[in-house]
């Protein structure tokens, strides 16, 4: 189901708690290089659509709606990553969750979600994603950069233009993946990597932009 946000006349906005229940500690805040740019880039654009594939969190659809008046399209891809699903039916159930129009989006907000991806899944993703951003849009992302076995997700929460909340969430046991910058930039072929900054917390923040 799309959690659609029109701004003009604000809709109410749902709390930071919606989604699976919070787990503290631990929860982190992160400064960000990428994320200026990212949302610099929207708003120059006249009323921006925006899709967002994490869960809806309360705070960002309010910085969003106030930084880019945007449209913002929330699709929690990480639910159905939590179904469980053999490689294709995952694929679908990603894909159903997108917007299907080429060139119908300004910026994508990624978040993690790649990394609990197997490598079919996320090309099949990322290829529908770079067909969907317009021409000039960008797309802001992470990848780990140590595997691990989790049994968490992380909501991040966007308190500044440059800084991000890391706050775990219970998930079932996943594996967290590794995909180098190069696989990941060769992943989103069509689009450039402009921006790839590793950070303390096992990442790199990444931005796209398609010419």
């Amino acid at each position: 189901m799309t959690a659609l946000f029109r701004w003009g006349s604000r809709p109410g906005v749902q709390p930071e708690t919606a989604g699976p229940a919070d787990v503290s500690p631990p929860e982190t805040v992160a400064a960000s290089k990428v994320l200026p740019k990212f949302l610099l880039t929207l708003a120059r654009q006249a009323s921006p659509v925006l899709l967002d594939l994490g869960p809806v969190v309360g705070s960002n659809v309010a910085l969003f709606g106030e930084r880019l008046a945007c449209k913002l399209l929330v699709q929690d891809l990480y639910q159905e990553v939590e179904r469980g699903l053999d490689d294709d039916v995952l694929t679908v159930a990603l894909l159903k969750r997108l917007p299907d129009e080429p060139r119908s989006v300004d910026g994508i907000a990624c978040w993690d979600v790649f990394d609990y991806l197997e490598p079919p899944v996320s090309r099949a993703l990322a290829r529908r994603l770079a067909r969907v951003l317009k021409a000039g849009g960008v797309l802001h992302g992470f990848f780990a950069t140590a595997p691990s076995e989790t049994r968490s997700y992380t909501r991040f929460i966007v308190e500044a233009d440059d800084a991000i909340r890391h706050r775990t969430y219970p998930a079932r046991p996943n594996r967290r993946r590794v995909w180098t910058p190069r696989e990941v930039d060769r992943m989103f072929e069509g689009l450039e990597m402009t921006d790839n900054v590793l950070l303390k917390a096992n990442c790199r923040e990444t931005l796209f932009r398609k010419a």
